[in-house]
């Protein structure tokens, strides 16, 4: 009897995705209460201003402009077009298919589609771009698009603000799927060797990558939060 091809659905590492989306509306708050505390600061001064320090006027006034350009442009990154983000992956014995929030198919890539690459080696390319384990990955397989032309796709399992539990599975549970419905394919040697397709796929934990987006995340916060500190003293 054939075992049937195992499915595999990405899962959201929850307590690190909610930390980094909260670090940023945090953000988005702590601009916002300076941009009220500097739009206070002209109000309240702008004859004193235009009178004695034009100079400091303009800077309040420049600052206050690229802190409203800052806070908008990190609001429309967390809420823009949120029916067009990918947020969920699973990969079967058809191959993978990406969903947004609301279950919505957004993209489907079948075994059956992939095709030889004209001008490469192989056919199926893992990328790194950090040479740790914990780096951003990315596949790169070869479809035929509209115009019959054969150009390479991505298949990427790092979603927007979200950070997957199961992502390294993913890639390994895909590069399977190759291997078993489309052994014509030719996987690199170094997908074969990263995602050890000849035994069992290894767990991702909590890593470097986490903790390095983590502290920079804390940092911004921090600075905001002096930034923040020293306009209160200049009032007070």
């Amino acid at each position: 009897m054939i075992e049937k091809f195992q499915t595999i659905e990405s899962k959201i590492n929850k307590p690190i995705t909610w930390f980094l989306m909260g670090m940023m509306w945090i953000a988005v708050i702590l601009i916002i209460v300076v941009i009220g505390v500097v739009f206070d600061l002209i109000y309240n001064n702008f004859r004193q201003y235009l009178e004695h320090d034009l100079g400091i006027f303009f800077t309040l006034l420049i600052a206050q402009l690229l802190l409203i350009l800052c806070c908008i442009a990190l609001i429309m990154a967390l809420t823009y077009r949120k029916k067009q983000k990918i947020r969920k992956a699973v990969v079967d014995e058809k191959g993978v298919t990406f969903y947004n929030h609301q279950h919505v198919i957004m993209e489907t890539i079948l075994y059956y589609d992939l095709k030889p690459a004209r001008n490469s080696s192989t056919d199926v390319h893992v990328y790194n771009t950090q040479p740790i384990k914990y780096g951003k990955t990315t596949l790169q397989v070869y479809l035929k698009n509209k115009t019959g032309e054969i150009v390479p796709t991505t298949i990427d399992f790092n979603f927007e603000w979200i950070i997957l539990s199961n992502q390294y599975d993913l890639y390994c549970q895909f590069l399977k799927g190759v291997q078993h419905f489309r052994p014509d394919l030719r996987i690199s040697q170094q997908a074969i060797n990263q995602y050890n397709l000849s035994s069992e796929p290894q767990k991702t934990e909590f890593g470097i990558f986490e903790y390095v987006m983590a502290a920079i995340v804390i940092l911004i916060a921090a600075g905001l939060v002096y930034v923040f500190m020293l306009l209160i003293k200049i009032i007070v």
